[in-house]
């Protein structure tokens, strides 16, 4: 049962009131623990979203590794209503006349014209279409049709044929009011989707198809091929060729300037986005409303060695004197046309133009701005050539975004590592406060106890004395 206690009711002393406030004194160092694990812990997710930013400028620092991103290429067709194209990474540049002679075509083949008045009991047991490969006849069980009416006959004729999986299609065509055609075709166009008619007289397919099948001929630089479909893929390297008319169109692969741009603008944009970061929460501390001051990662020695390790990169000499050499020359650069150190932010700006300008007068060169790398000896020392960009910050960067030893990684672990033993420290004063404000509230307890004792005392000796006092009179 719970003990109800009336502070005060003996003694007239307030001992709620007093250990509320004793106990709001002694719980200032739990107060500032809990504060320190706060702003702790905003260090830690402070770390972890840059550590996160971080790994995402290396991601695209490794992409600009890749040689293959600087040889993408873009197709184009002179008259798309002839042909329609689309490059693959291994295209090749180059012009190419592409001549359509005649388009693909699916075999298609119409039955006779049945009515209301078709006597359906007559249908063959089964449909043959001819021999497989093997030389084992095609079959197509119909014998559920017989005796049905017009359309359910046909329905379930149509539905036997498109689950034989036999590479033909069936379907019904209402021609008039009452009359309703059984049509065939192809699953696949050209030759290689050529199929038998079936032969029983019931449905009056002739030896002869409403449409051949026939292969797509195409003149490709004046070089014939052949194709079962209307769609080419490799005819020119790399590129697929769709079909769509007879006549002539011009094919031409090129580089894709903007699909390179589109690489160099992802690393752009995670640079800034580690640099913008790092400025953020490095800044002074300000004063909130309620006079407490903004937390701040102004001093730490980390972050300011990662901004300027990024700057020292992004000026370095990446070429040599058979082309471009810094990354200024082709379109990337830091504060750019800023003069004033207080106006400086050190985000990189990019010249999508001149950077597409500097690539089509120099492929190779640009190219090696960010995917060479250097040669070195056993002690890591270059020996030759240079690192490109990608190589550059692929490397540098892994120093910093490792999972195991990472310098980010060993940052954000000391700053959990702090958290949890805070945690221990918040815990234990937690439970000496309340071992310390339920003694307390037992002292004050017994002590209304002892008071109640006394009062008892002196209202029976007050209470005696006034008889007694009555009793002299």
């Amino acid at each position: 049962m719970a003990t109800i206690s009336f502070a005060g009711l003996a003694s007239g002393f307030n001992s709620t009131s007093y250990i509320e406030a004793v106990m709001k004194q002694e719980s200032i160092p739990l107060t500032n623990l809990q504060t320190k694990k706060t702003n702790t812990t905003a260090y830690k997710n402070t770390f972890d979203s840059i550590n996160t930013k971080l790994q995402a400028l290396k991601d695209a620092a490794y992409a600009l590794k890749d040689k293959s991103v600087f040889q993408q290429t873009s197709a184009t067709s002179s008259d798309t209503t002839k042909v329609s194209v689309t490059a693959g990474e291994s295209a090749f540049s180059g012009s190419y006349q592409v001549d359509i002679v005649n388009l693909a075509r699916s075999q298609q083949s119409n039955s006779t014209a049945f009515d209301s008045s078709t006597d359906f009991s007559t249908l063959p047991d089964m449909l043959n279409f001819g021999t497989d490969k093997d030389g084992n006849a095609i079959n197509v069980d119909i014998k559920d049709a017989k005796g049905k009416n017009l359309d359910d006959a046909l329905k379930i004729i149509s539905d036997r044929i498109n689950a034989a999986g036999i590479g033909i299609n069936a379907a019904v065509i209402e021609t008039s009011s009452d009359k309703r055609v059984l049509t065939l075709t192809a699953a696949k166009s050209g030759e290689a989707g050529k199929f038998t008619n079936p032969t029983d007289s019931f449905f009056g397919f002739v030896t002869d198809p409403n449409q051949a099948a026939k292969d797509a001929t195409v003149k490709v630089n004046g070089i014939e091929i052949t194709s079962s479909t209307n769609e080419l893929k490799n005819a020119v390297p790399g590129v697929t060729l769709q079909l769509n008319a007879t006549g002539t169109s011009t094919v031409k692969v090129a580089m894709d300037s903007d699909k390179v741009a589109s690489k160099v603008e992802a690393f752009v944009k995670a640079y800034n986005d580690v640099i913008n970061s790092i400025r953020d929460v490095t800044k002074k501390s300000e004063k909130n409303s309620d006079g407490t001051l903004t937390l701040t990662l102004q001093g730490d020695s980390t972050l300011r060695d990662l901004q300027s390790q990024l700057n020292d990169m992004m000026n370095n000499i990446m070429g040599n004197s058979d082309g471009y050499r810094l990354l200024g020359e082709i379109g990337l650069e830091v504060d750019k046309g800023v003069t004033s150190a207080s106006l400086m932010t050190g985000n990189i700006t990019f010249d999508k133009d001149k950077f597409k300008t500097k690539l089509a007068q120099n492929p190779q060169a640009l190219q090696n701005m960010f995917t060479s790398i250097a040669t070195r000896d056993d002690d890591n020392k270059v020996t030759s050539g240079f690192d490109g960009l990608g190589a550059l910050f692929d490397d540098k960067l892994k120093l910093w975004t490792n999972t195991v030893d990472g310098i980010m990684t060993s940052k954000i672990k000391g700053y959990t590592s702090d958290i949890s033993y805070i945690d221990e420290q918040i815990t234990s004063m937690q439970e000496r406060l309340d071992m310390r404000e339920a003694n307390l509230k037992k002292q004050y307890a017994n002590l209304e106890v002892v008071m109640t004792g006394l009062n008892n005392q002196k209202d029976w000796i007050t209470s005696q004395v006034a008889q007694l006092n009555k009793s002299s009179k």
